[in-house]
C-alpha cells in the first residue's frame, strides 16, 4: 500500500502540477483579456470626462432672429396703408412749408425792390408781381438790389467819416 501510496502521490503532484500550468494559462490568458477591457474602459473613461468637460463649459448661444410679415394680416395690412398716409401727408406739408419760404423769400425781396426804388405806384406793382413769375427776371432784380444795398452801405460809411 505504501507503493500504491507513492505512485498516488507522485500521480497527484503530477496532476498537480499539470493543473497549476493551466491556471497559470488561464491566469495569464485571463489577464490579458482583462487588460483588454481595461483598455475599453480607460477610453470610455477619457471620453465621459470630456463630455464632462464640454457640459461644464459655458455654451455660446446663438440667436437667430426672423422677422416676417404677412400682407394678409389684416394688422400689417391696415398698419402700411397708416405709414403710407402719413408720409404722404408729411410729404404734403413739407412742400407747402418750402412754398410758404419761397414766398417770404420773394416778398422780402420785392420790399428791398420797391424801397430801393422809394416810392411806387399800383401799376409798377403789377409790374413787379408779373417780374416774379420768371427765374431771369428775378435774378435781375436781386442784383439790381444787392449792388444798390452795397451803394448805400458805402455812402453811409462815407457819411460817418466826414
Amino acid at each position: 500500500m505504501s507503493n500504491a501510496s507513492k505512485i498516488d502521490a507522485n500521480a497527484a503532484c503530477e496532476i498537480f502540477e499539470e493543473i497549476s500550468k493551466k491556471l497559470d494559462k488561464l491566469t495569464a490568458n485571463s489577464i490579458e483579456s482583462a487588460q483588454i477591457d481595461l483598455s475599453a474602459i480607460e477610453t470610455l473613461t477619457g471620453k465621459l470626462e470630456d463630455t464632462i468637460e464640454e457640459v461644464r463649459r459655458p455654451a455660446k448661444v446663438e440667436h437667430q432672429h426672423r422677422h416676417t410679415f404677412d400682407i394678409g394680416s389684416s394688422k400689417v395690412f391696415i398698419s402700411l396703408i397708416i405709414m403710407v398716409l402719413v408720409i404722404l401727408g408729411l410729404s404734403y406739408v413739407v412742400a407747402e412749408q418750402r412754398r410758404k419760404i419761397s414766398q417770404y423769400t420773394n416778398n422780402d425781396l420785392k420790399y428791398r425792390y420797391i424801397k430801393m426804388q422809394g416810392q411806387t405806384s399800383e401799376e409798377n406793382l403789377y409790374r413787379l408781381e408779373r417780374q416774379f413769375r420768371y427765374g431771369d427776371s428775378i435774378r435781375i432784380i436781386r442784383n439790381q438790389v444787392e449792388k444798390y444795398e452795397e451803394l448805400v452801405k458805402e455812402q453811409a460809411k462815407r457819411i460817418e467819416r466826414a
